[in-house]
């Protein structure tokens, strides 16, 4: 596909709508790149002037701690959790940070450590995610609680900020919690599996397009009004084989989706293997902060915003 004849995503608010367009990151499989996916995507699309918040939907909350936003939160501080039961989503949203120095020892008094360093990602805000989440499937379903899976739906209709984009970090399941997020999801907004290049993915993938079939049937039975409607059209082939780092294994994974999904109309992105990914979580950093701009995972999720349609405002 040519630069001339990509898509080009102006308009953040299709058909007239008041909250902003939807991407999630989700694969039937535990392990994956959901994570890093969801923050070099943040990243990127926030450096190209977009206004991105993220939404950490996952227990393990892997993306408020690369974002600085787990151990370090403030006191009293609300999550997605306090999002969930009728916090405000201000209340709830904290400005992305990274990690540009470690606590360390005062040269002039060594017994008082110093703390941390932290600067800001201009246009980039996460929802930080909390351990209780893994509650919401069991409360969603005691009595009195029946209408808890349509809280992210009430956000999206009372919404009346300036976002262009909320990025969702979903769990490796299509959980309760999960179906509560894809609720609102309609066809300009994108489900984004990132699957690492093993059959055992590709096998994952297959299923799930099983499931979101199945839960767009079941949520569009029970409501005429609006179709949810949480489609696949792009594909991240994560961990692709590199020169320096062949990988037989891969090579089969790629050539099977590729003729899988051939003429499909779904469109594969190759998303390089990467040190410099595997450091994101250690660091606290996503890898434009500490990477050279010529980074596979920078230049990957570079091409990958661009076929989104996530054209640089700052041209």
């Amino acid at each position: 596909m040519s630069v001339q004849t990509l898509p080009r995503r102006r308009d953040t608010r299709p058909g007239g709508r008041n909250w902003p367009l939807l991407i999630a990151t989700l694969i039937v499989s535990g392990g994956s790149a959901k994570t890093s996916s969801i923050i070099m995507l943040a990243v990127t699309l926030a450096q190209r002037g977009y206004k991105v918040r993220v939404f950490d939907c996952d227990h393990q909350r892997s993306a408020s701690h690369i974002a600085c936003q787990m151990d370090e939160l403030p006191a009293n501080q609300k999550t997605i959790y306090d999002l969930i039961h009728g916090a405000s989503l201000e209340e709830c949203s904290l400005p992305f940070r990274y990690r540009v120095s470690q606590p360390e020892p005062d040269p002039d008094n060594p017994e008082v450590m110093l703390p941390a360093e932290y600067e800001e990602i201009d246009n980039l805000q996460i929802v930080p995610g909390s351990r209780h989440l893994k509650n919401f499937d069991t409360e969603s379903m005691q009595k009195g609680n029946e209408l808890l899976t349509g809280w992210f739906r009430e956000l999206c209709d009372e919404y009346d900020g300036d976002d262009d984009v909320w990025l969702i970090d979903l769990p490796a399941s299509l959980s309760k919690l999960g179906v509560s997020m894809l609720i609102p999801f309609q066809e300009d907004d994108e489900i984004l599996p990132p699957v690492l290049v093993t059959s055992k993915e590709e096998t994952d993938l297959k299923a799930t397009f099983e499931e979101l079939a199945e839960m767009r049937q079941q949520q569009n039975a029970r409501s005429r009004r609006r179709k949810s409607l949480p489609t696949i059209k792009h594909i991240l082939m994560c961990g692709t084989p590199t020169p320096g780092r062949p990988d037989s294994e891969g090579d089969l994974t790629i050539d099977s989706m590729t003729r899988t999904y051939r003429n499909s109309g779904i469109q594969l992105h190759k998303v390089r293997w990467s040190s410099f990914i595997r450091q994101q979580h250690r660091r606290q950093a996503p890898v434009p902060a500490f990477g050279p701009s010529n980074a596979a995972p920078i230049e990957d999720y570079n091409k990958v915003a661009t076929a989104l349609g996530f054209v640089d405002l700052n041209l």
